[in-house]
């Protein structure tokens, strides 16, 4: 697998030029335990999406991915498989769903059912142990979901350019520090 930062070292080997945003998306997506998250509706639409820079999923998602995948990827399809599993665990009669989680060697899905008419869909590094900061996560959601509340509600039925805008800019921030507060945590344990 690539990481961004062997790109970069590929690319400047070869004598490519790679601009200042770029170079900084790397080291932001390298650095970053929690990448971003979405927020959907039970049916799968995406509300919201947090994310460490617009765009920072879809870029993390598709290294090492041939052309050919990157041309047909579709990152709105992983809330709408999300709530898929959702209903099949209504199905097979799995009581009171609050969390599921999906790993791999490049990154872990942790799932959040608790919020009424909302899943929460968190992107984090493998290695990155969401127990150490679970407690702040449940809290922001839980006020922003009170704060928001009638925003939210109003959101199912019609589409907000700028209350999605303003979450995703309040919501980047969050991302922001809760990156350095789990880094904080685990530096502190070693």
């Amino acid at each position: 697998m690539t990481t961004p930062s062997s790109k970069f070292v590929k690319s400047m080997r070869r004598g490519e030029l790679i601009d200042k945003d770029n170079f900084e998306n790397s080291l932001k997506i390298e650095n970053s335990p929690f990448l971003g998250c979405f927020i959907a509706d039970r049916d799968g639409k995406t509300l919201v999406k947090f994310e460490i820079f617009p765009g920072a999923l879809e870029s993390f998602l598709k290294i090492g991915c041939s052309e050919q995948r990157k041309k047909y990827f579709d990152i709105e399809l992983i809330p709408m498989f999300i709530s898929a599993l959702e209903k099949f665990s209504q199905e097979i009669n799995i009581k009171e769903l609050s969390k599921f989680k999906l790993e791999g060697m490049n990154i872990k899905l942790h799932v959040i059912f608790e919020f009424d008419n909302f899943s929460i869909i968190f992107f984090l590094k493998p290695e990155v142990n969401i127990k150490l900061v679970e407690e702040k996560i449940k809290n922001y959601f839980t006020y922003l979901f009170k704060v928001y509340k009638e925003d939210f509600n109003s959101s199912l039925k019609i589409y907000s350019l700028a209350f999605i805008s303003h979450l995703e800019l309040l919501g980047q921030l969050w991302l922001e520090e809760l990156n350095e507060t789990y880094t904080s945590l685990i530096s502190k344990k070693s």
